[in-house]
């Protein structure tokens, strides 16, 4: 839309904050049938998936937060029981939203596919640290499901994190994406470096950590630059190891399951009007990540990088666009708030004009 072009980047031409429109296809018969079987049938069923997440997501509240608090005592059973229930019920949540399989696949930057798929799969620990991007709500339910994580939301200010819960994870794709401790209601005690929340994630068996390093949601057109250097601590030439680079794309013919903007429970219905929903997930194979060998250390990259003050940070950001295929973009979670400032004063003055011409009427 022209009145949103001031968030198009000018480099690429990407608009990362709007719906993206479905792909164009072909006019024909079938076509036309399946589109009229769609609208008529797909409320129907909208409602009735989202009636069964429902249920499920009210079950998983009494299965893991409730019932899993009691067994605190005994903190081994309450490690298994929490990971068997959350396993369970958020995989049913994805089932009733559409996403009855899940493409998932090793990336390999500098051996190619074939080689690629010969690898072992993906094996994550306690304590170490998932980079991946940010699209939907959706996301964070896969990550819940597959790995039981600590989540974290960014405070672009500090350069620093805080632990979050899932039910927070989810909700942060609707709010204006925070930049300060004080907009995130949190003290600077609980606040960590990526290096300090890894640690304790992994001393206390917490899971592995998701970092969002864009620190908002973008369409899956394009990667936003990250939001801070959150990772200036570590050095090109660490064998740390314990870094996982991660992406998602979608794949649609209707509404897309990114979500940037707009009301999540209208997001959450039309996503289970849909027949089926269609989750790629992509992985680099573990000995290409930033800090994993020698091997890891791209003299072109760091080339490439020269002038950035996070070098592994920007080794990410390359990574994450050679995996899932994305451009880069020169917009950030700033220019994100203030498109989400401009949206929803533009729909409120809308509502209101609408409002004020019925009364005249």
């Amino acid at each position: 839309m022209e009145k949103y072009s001031r968030w198009r980047d000018p480099g690429t031409g990407i608009q990362p904050f709007l719906p993206p429109v479905p792909p164009r296809t072909e006019n024909s018969l079938l076509l036309s049938l399946s589109n009229v079987i769609h609208y008529i049938v797909g409320p129907i069923q909208g409602i009735i998936k989202f009636t069964l997440v429902t249920i499920v997501a009210l079950l998983y509240l009494i299965l893991v937060p409730l019932l899993g608090t009691l067994l605190i005592p005994l903190k081994p059973l309450q490690r298994v029981w929490k990971r068997i229930f959350t396993s369970v019920c958020l995989r049913l949540i994805l089932f009733f939203m559409g996403f009855f399989y899940f493409k998932s696949e090793p990336v390999s930057i500098r051996k190619g596919r074939n080689k690629a798929s010969k690898a072992p799969a993906l094996k994550v620990n306690s304590g170490d640290i998932i980079v991946t991007n940010w699209t939907s709500y959706i996301e964070v339910i896969y990550l819940a499901f597959r790995f039981n994580p600590v989540f974290t939301q960014v405070i672009p200010s500090v350069n620093k994190v805080r632990r979050i819960s899932l039910w927070q994870a989810i909700r942060s794709c609707v709010y204006l994406p925070v930049m300060t401790p004080e907009e995130a209601n949190v003290n600077e005690n609980d606040l960590y470096t990526v290096k300090q929340i890894s640690s304790q994630a992994k001393n206390n068996k917490w899971g592995p950590v998701i970092i969002f390093p864009e620190a908002t949601t973008s369409n899956g057109r394009a990667l936003l630059k990250f939001s801070a250097p959150l990772f200036n601590e570590f050095k090109p030439t660490d064998r740390d190891g314990r870094f996982h680079v991660i992406a998602f794309k979608y794949e649609y013919s209707y509404m897309s399951p990114t979500y940037t903007v707009g009301y999540q429970l209208v997001h959450l219905l039309s996503l289970c009007s849909q027949f089926s929903n269609t989750l790629r997930i992509k992985h680099l194979l573990d000995d290409e990540t930033p800090c994993a060998n020698e091997g890891s250390v791209n003299t072109t990259d760091l080339t490439a990088l020269a002038g950035y003050d996070d070098l592994v940070g920007g080794q990410f950001l390359l990574a994450l666009g050679n995996v899932a295929r994305l451009r880069k973009t020169n917009l950030d979670v700033k220019d994100k708030r203030s498109f989400l400032d401009y949206y929803y004063s533009g729909n409120k003055k809308k509502q209101l004009s609408n409002t004020t011409s019925r009364k005249r009427n």
